[in-house]
């Protein structure tokens, strides 16, 4: 593959192993060491660590492109509120960022970048200019005040690159994924939904949510809900739920809660077999569900208070889940012995057993414009997340949060289904398209021009998480046609096919054949009771706090 060379002076050591590999996945450059400038010719790119401003000014005098990094380092991450980080309406920026205003977590001994006349600051922390873009002599050159982390095995680039953390890394993000535009690959465009955790069909509404005034202001507002319900309340499905959810298949889908959501179900290190019984259980109480008021749910799982063992993993797969929902610190928490990738919370989906993907997801509250810009620049999707309290006081949170989204470019709200299935990097070279799935299940039309296909892998995948493909092509008036596809060897197609890329494991396992438990008395009155909660706390005569 391609890759630009980036200069690390004085050394990749002071970049970090850790921190090079993980910037290496994100974007197509490689790290090189640079111990003396005078090695280095004009125009190269070089990101400069030694903070010195004597290096600042001799990078200058050779007309190197470069990124300095000053003042002395942060202390401890934390998370407690700090200032806000204040983006200046430049074209420089990349439009998601552009004129924004986004809370930060406190950062200590932060020193201002020292300004020179003509300096355009590109971003403020409080009223301390952090990242400033310096022009002399027609040459471009970004200084930013935050030392990099030094990464390990507590803290990972997630830590410091997420929707409440960012300025110590995105800057370098935003200059190398610059020096790179023109080889770098081109992530989805920005998909969003609102996720509410629990509602049930037995009746038009679920505690504070009414379905009727959620899905009018859904219209109005331009957003899309998914409803996670549990398998175990599939019963008594009432009409009146069942039409308002056909009425408005455009803003509104379903997902799958778990199965009896007892607690912390698929959170234990169980066995494959326990995994497979439990989850065929849940699929059998969904197909009934469908059955009987012909809605679709999605094949995604969102695990009951975000517990997800990597041993349910590859069940999830095998019984055909294209995927799950759920924070990427939940995630993280629930596997303490897991060795993650580098970029780990950081891609397009978090690639696990077999390819499995797991979409990350945030908090739905009034400050969320963080990890809705920080999720759109990364091209992951944007979900928001909560329970039928967060209505409580009425629709104004997710109008809010509607109004931020959709103030990014060409937002596409969307199931959580259609957002694994358009999850996909892609790249052309002349009539050659380049495809890398980060989903089992990939749809998309063969653009006019290409008259070739690959499959490329991602750096961290192995070679048969690839191979398992199975390449499905649809034209209107024709035969659909399946064949393999190997990665890296092209296949022939036609501009304005459709095309399906569908994992060979996704659904290797019919759960049809899988012997299921009978749910325990007591799961089935814990939900009830749980339920009867929920919709009594609705008759309280006080306001709810959220």
């Amino acid at each position: 593959m391609v890759r630009k060379d980036i200069c690390v002076h004085p050394s990749t050591d002071q970049l970090g192993r850790c921190l090079g590999d993980a910037l290496e996945h994100l974007v197509p450059v490689k790290f090189k060491n640079c111990r003396d400038l005078a090695e280095c010719r004009p125009g190269d790119a070089v990101l400069s660590l030694s903070g010195h401003d004597n290096v600042l000014r001799e990078l200058v005098k050779r007309r190197l492109r470069h990124f300095h990094v000053m003042g002395r380092p942060v202390g401890l991450r934390s998370d407690d509120e700090g200032e806000p980080v204040r983006f200046a309406d430049s074209l420089y920026l990349n439009e998601l960022l552009r004129g924004r205003t986004i809370p930060h977590q406190v950062l200590f001994n932060l020193e201002p970048v020292p300004m020179e006349s003509g300096d355009e600051v590109l971003a403020h922390y409080g009223d301390r200019p952090v990242w400033v873009l310096r022009r002399t002599d027609g040459l471009a050159a970004q200084i930013v005040a935050a030392r990099l982390p030094e990464l390990g095995q507590a803290k990972q680039l997630f830590d410091y690159l997420n929707g409440y953390h960012y300025i110590q890394l995105l800057p370098l993000l935003h200059f190398l994924r610059e020096i790179a535009a023109d080889i770098d690959w081109i992530r989805p465009p920005v998909r969003a939904c609102f996720t509410f955790d629990d509602p049930n069909l037995h009746w038009p509404a679920y505690g504070f949510l009414s379905y009727r005034e959620l899905f009018r202001q859904a219209r109005k507002d331009r957003f899309h809900i998914s409803l996670a319900t549990i398998p175990l309340d599939v019963w008594g499905p009432h009409s009146g739920a069942v039409t308002l959810i056909k009425e408005n298949g455009e803003h509104v889908s379903l997902l799958i809660h778990g199965n009896n959501h007892t607690r912390n179900e698929f959170g234990h290190a169980g066995t494959r077999q326990r995994y497979l019984s439990m989850l065929a259980q849940s699929l059998r109480r969904i197909e009934w569900l469908e059955k009987v008021t012909g809605l679709h749910v999605d094949r995604v799982m969102v695990p009951p208070h975000e517990a997800l063992a990597a041993a349910v993993l590859a069940p999830l797969l095998a019984l055909g889940f294209e995927g799950a929902s759920l924070s990427m610190w939940s995630l993280r928490h629930w596997n303490p012995g897991r060795e993650w990738p580098c970029t780990f919370g950081l891609e397009v989906a978090e690639s696990t057993d077999g390819g499995f993907p797991i979409l990350g997801r945030y908090r739905l509250n009034g400050a969320c414009e963080g990890p809705v810009v920080i999720s759109a620049l990364l091209g992951r999707p944007v979900i928001l997340a909560e329970h039928h309290g967060a209505a409580a006081s009425g629709l104004e949170l997710l109008s809010g949060a509607a109004r931020v989204i959709n103030s990014l470019a060409s937002v596409k709200w969307c199931s959580i289904e259609m957002m694994l299935r358009s999850n996909y990097l892609h790249r052309r070279e002349h009539a050659t398209l380049w495809i890398r799935p980060y989903s089992r299940r990939i749809h998309l039309i063969v653009p006019e021009g290409v008259n070739q296909l690959v499959l490329a892998l991602a750096q961290h995948q192995r070679d048969e998480e690839a191979t398992e493909f199975s390449l499905i092509r649809r034209r209107p008036g024709t035969e659909t046609i399946a064949a393999h596809i190997q990665p890296g060897v092209a296949i022939e197609v036609c501009p304005g096919e459709t095309i399906e890329l569908v994992s060979m494991n996704l659904g290797a396992v019919d759960h049809h054949h899988l012997e299921t438990a009978s749910s325990p008395v007591w799961a089935i009155y814990r939900r009830v009771l749980c339920e009867a909660r929920d919709r009594v706390e609705v008759m309280k005569p006080w306001p709810r706090r959220i």
